[in-house]
């Protein structure tokens, strides 16, 4: 998945902007109240400095500053600090004093406290701290608290998300067959109740899916009980062709049985691989071994190489594509050959009743005619997931009445030139 599909770091940008947009308004609302308050001070300095100026000595009466509020500023340190420091632009030109009171009046913000600068060319500056206090519940209190009550928000919501990365992988390890899960939540918002319900489902499945594998040993054990010992009883007659007959029909119930275990495994995509590297005439051999008499209508054009593939699995596919071959020829001939990148099965047949696809699903051939040698009807079915779990790619065509089946090895059809 890639990042920009994550729903976490989407979040984190709608947070992200969300908190750069707060401060962005804070910090515009801090900086227009400051100069509010400046501009108050400076008015209000005016009229101190004025109440406070003698005419007739041309001086400042700090006594009477004090009484409006005023401080005089001692400490050079701060003072040097205060001095140094920009001035801030005024919505409005800088008031001046008249000519005859001799002072230029500015005011600085500095901490919490604005002090307030008396300009004079004939002596130094005068810092006074003005009568100011800063609110700090409007002005730093509520914009922390906003900024925290977001972030707080935006952790509860990714710690309310973070379980979902522990469900996608319980999800994933359920998907592969993993059935001893656990992704119960003793929460209550929509996440946990989505992880309670599939916690819920996967119980049922794997309750559902033992049931059915006890089912499966049952009968498979009942089945084949019978089976044995109808093949010991066989070799014990003396009539030789009898015993024969009798040794095929066992067999043959055995190849069913395997064959609907087979079904079963696929069905609940059970099915696991033995992949290993595998000469294809030894393949072909064990599937033509496993058609008995079939085998003699078989021709074989085999050019050696080798194949990646479970030997087993891959060697009932190939025996199922003779087989059906073999049976629905209007020869009783069918003829296998192969090159680098695929197998091919061909026989003389009327063309299928349906697409191939169709044969791949389960029970396709439920209530249609078929000849009881047919066994179960399900060969293309086992062929057809066989190669598909191998990554191979199964192919039919029909052409001037022959069937084509093709295993593409590589799981790609070239184009037609």
């Amino acid at each position: 998945m890639k990042w920009y599909h994550s729903l976490l770091v989407r979040i984190t940008l709608i947070f992200t902007l969300a908190l750069a947009g707060m401060s962005a308004i804070f910090f515009v609302v801090a900086r227009y109240e400051t100069l509010r308050d400046v501009q108050t001070v400076v008015d209000y300095s005016h009229v101190a400095v004025r109440a406070a100026f003698d005419r007739q000595t041309q001086n400042l009466d700090f006594g009477k500053l004090e009484e409006m509020g005023f401080s005089l500023l001692t400490d050079e340190t701060l003072k040097e600090k205060i001095l140094d420091r920009p001035r801030p632009p005024k919505p409005f030109p800088m008031k001046r004093m008249e000519e005859r009171f001799r002072y230029g009046i500015d005011c600085v913000p500095y901490g919490m406290h604005i002090y307030t600068i008396l300009l004079n060319r004939d002596m130094p500056p005068i810092v006074l701290e003005a009568p100011f206090k800063k609110e700090i519940l409007p002005r730093i209190v509520f914009p922390l608290l906003a900024l925290m009550f977001v972030v707080m928000l935006y952790i509860g919501i990714i710690r309310s998300l973070l379980p979902l990365k522990n469900l996608r992988a319980q999800i994933k390890r359920f998907a592969n067959g993993h059935y001893d899960i656990t992704c119960k939540s003793n929460k209550f918002d929509e996440i946990a109740a989505l992880a309670n319900e599939f916690d819920a489902a996967v119980t049922k499945i794997k309750s559902l899916r033992d049931s059915r594998q006890l089912f499966l040993r049952n009968i498979m054990h009942e089945l084949k009980t019978p089976i044995t010992k109808g093949k010991l009883a066989a070799e014990m007659l003396e009539d030789n062709a009898y015993a024969l007959i009798l040794q095929n029909v066992f067999k043959r119930q055995e190849s069913l049985l395997e064959e609907f275990s087979r079904i079963e495994k696929l069905s609940a995509d059970e099915l696991k691989l033995d992949i290993k590297a595998y000469h294809i005439e030894d393949v072909v051999d064990f599937a033509l071994d496993l058609l008995d008499d079939k085998k003699e209508r078989i021709t074989c054009e085999l050019l050696p190489i080798d194949l990646n593939v479970d030997f087993e699995l891959f060697g009932v596919a190939l025996k199922n594509l003779l087989d059906n071959g073999v049976t629905y020829s209007t020869d009783a001939h069918v003829t296998l050959y192969n090159d680098t990148e695929r197998i091919t099965v061909s026989n003389k047949a009327p063309a299928l009743e349906c697409a191939l696809e169709a044969y791949a699903k389960p029970y396709f051939l439920e209530g249609k005619k078929q000849k009881s040698s047919r066994g179960l009807g399900f060969g293309l079915f086992i062929t057809w997931h066989v190669i598909r779990l191998h990554g191979m790619k199964l192919e039919y065509k029909h052409e001037e009445g022959t069937n084509v089946f093709t295993i593409w090895l590589k799981n790609e059809i070239p184009s037609p030139l």
